[in-house]
């Protein structure tokens, strides 16, 4: 942390060049001040580092990627030298504290930009007569939001973190920060979010800000994530049915499914990282690209895929549970089948650019969108809300939303079940729809932390892992809850004196 901190003075200084063309920065000597005195002085600089702070997203989102979903049994290793050991100890549940993907530098580096923007930009409107305060109010909101987002991905990962409020903009100033609870980090997230409610936009008018910016739908998006989470299930549903307002009409028809992904930015996306011809490209070609890919990170496992289009969620000749899932609601262009792997599956949900047959996007495709949020994981989220609730029937309902527009046969009466088989399901349904999609490790923990329930995880995990290991192996690894978080890096508890690592991990 203590690192982390004392690089943001330095990086924000590069990010205010990027974004102001100014090369004066160049002779500064000392920090102190500089922001708030040299920068801050108009609605133009004020504009191009909000942007910044989206730009600031893009190299956080392979730990997102990596925290938040590599550890399920949907993924497999890449055939290029690109899987690393570092990689493989999440496939295998068996993390080590000087694995590199815990590095959270990058997340805090995008908040401290965010801490100086908050703290900042308001300065702006006495200096420049043609900004407005609504403007800036709408900008904070959006800070504030994405500040929320980001402490949320660090709380699901690693469960207590450090909570940094202030910029970086004194050598006088403490680097070091303790640990803060869970319930503390919620409450600050939280506290974000209900000011990034009041003050962001409803939409923009422009296609890719619609998608591409916060709005007030994505902040209830984020928000009702996070009551989920809190076991606040009545305020999650009532945030979901405010998003019904909007996005129930919106759901695309079964034969354009496929367009959530190509070319993105569908009806019913709530919040994207776009990427374009220019600026950042997009990392998820790379991560699962095609079979004859050098760099591919990623496949799918294909024990866990099915690929056959007649494959239904409840086969006839297997009637109990089963912990197969394909990537596109059972349909034969979700994932594509490699002869030289075997047991491997290319993720053709983001490679593609036409279902039902091999069409692949340009060779190194930098534009495909980063997905945080759209409406079909909202009404899981309801759904699973229900679940908790015990309200079993009101659940398969909203499910059957989702699978009357993927031309899926609905769900009768209390299939499902009740209790940990319906949860069981309820996650292959979300795999159905958000396989690959970077949250499904997180909505597992978040299952299973839930009384009577600690075994879904644990169960779900060592079936059919795509490491090929026993099953008593991952059992093992993964019985106590504190294993479902992550080690702090090695360096950072080096550097830290206030962060010490956690009990289950001090061997490792």
């Amino acid at each position: 942390m203590m690192k982390v901190l004392y690089k943001i003075k330095y990086v924000f200084l590069g990010l205010l060049l990027i974004t102001s063309g100014c090369s004066k920065f160049l002779d500064v000597q000392a920090p102190d001040n500089l922001v708030k005195d040299q920068f801050w002085q108009n609605r133009e600089q004020v504009y191009s580092s909000l942007m910044g702070l989206y730009t600031s997203l893009n190299s956080c989102v392979r730990n997102f990627q990596v925290w938040g979903d590599s550890r399920s049994s949907l993924y497999a290793p890449g055939l290029a030298a690109n899987f690393t050991s570092s990689y493989s100890q999440f496939l295998s549940q068996d993390i080590y504290t000087d694995n590199t993907l815990l590095s959270w530098e990058s997340q805090y580096k995008a908040i401290g930009w965010i801490n100086a923007f908050i703290k900042n930009a308001p300065s702006a409107l006495k200096n420049d007569p043609t900004f407005k305060e609504d403007e800036l109010k709408n900008m904070m909101g959006e800070a504030h939001a994405l500040r929320a987002l980001l402490y949320f991905y660090l709380l699901r990962s690693f469960k207590e973190v450090p909570i940094v409020k202030e910029p970086y903009e004194s050598d006088s100033q403490n680097l070091t920060t303790a640990p803060s609870s869970e319930e503390t980090t919620l409450n600050f997230i939280e506290e974000d979010l209900t000011q990034a409610l009041q003050n962001t936009p409803e939409t923009f008018t422009d296609a890719k800000e619609k998608y591409g910016r916060v709005t007030k739908n994505a902040v209830r998006a984020i928000m009702a994530d996070v009551k989920l989470w809190r076991n606040d299930y009545n305020g999650c549903i009532n945030l979901c049915k405010t998003l019904d307002a909007t996005y129930a009409n919106k759901l695309v028809s079964p034969q354009d499914w496929y367009t959530i992904f190509y070319p993105g930015n569908s009806p019913e996306s709530i919040f994207e990282l776009q990427y374009g011809l220019q600026g950042p490209s997009s990392p998820l070609y790379s991560w699962f690209a095609k079979e004859d890919s050098p760099t591919a990170i990623y496949s799918a496992n294909a024990t866990n895929v099915k690929i056959n289009a007649g494959d239904l969620l409840y086969p006839s000749a297997n009637p109990t549970l089963n912990f197969s899932a394909d990537t596109i609601r059972l349909k034969n262009y979700s994932a594509f089948s490699l002869p030289s792997a075997g047991s491997t599956a290319e993720v053709y949900k983001f490679l593609g650019q036409a279902p039902y047959q091999r069409a692949y996007r340009r060779s190194n495709d930098r534009t495909a969108n980063y997905i945080f949020y759209r409406y079909r994981e909202i009404l899981l989220m309801k759904a699973e809300a229900y679940g908790m609730l015990g309200q079993y029937d009101e659940a398969e309902k909203v499910i059957n939303i989702i699978r009357q527009h993927c031309d899926l046969p609905v769900l009768t009466s209390g299939e499902m079940g009740t209790g940990a088989d319906f949860f069981n399901r309820l996650l292959m349904e979300r795999e159905f729809e958000l396989g690959f999609e970077g949250k499904e490790w997180f909505a597992a923990v978040r299952v299973s932390r839930r009384t009577g329930l600690n075994n879904v995880l644990v169960e779900k995990a060592a079936v059919n892992n795509s490491r090929q290991l026993p099953y008593q192996v991952i059992r093992a690894r993964l019985l106590d809850p504190e294993s479902w978080f992550l080690p702090y890096y090695r360096i950072e508890v080096n550097n830290n004196p206030l962060l010490t690592q956690k009990s289950y991990y001090k061997n490792k």
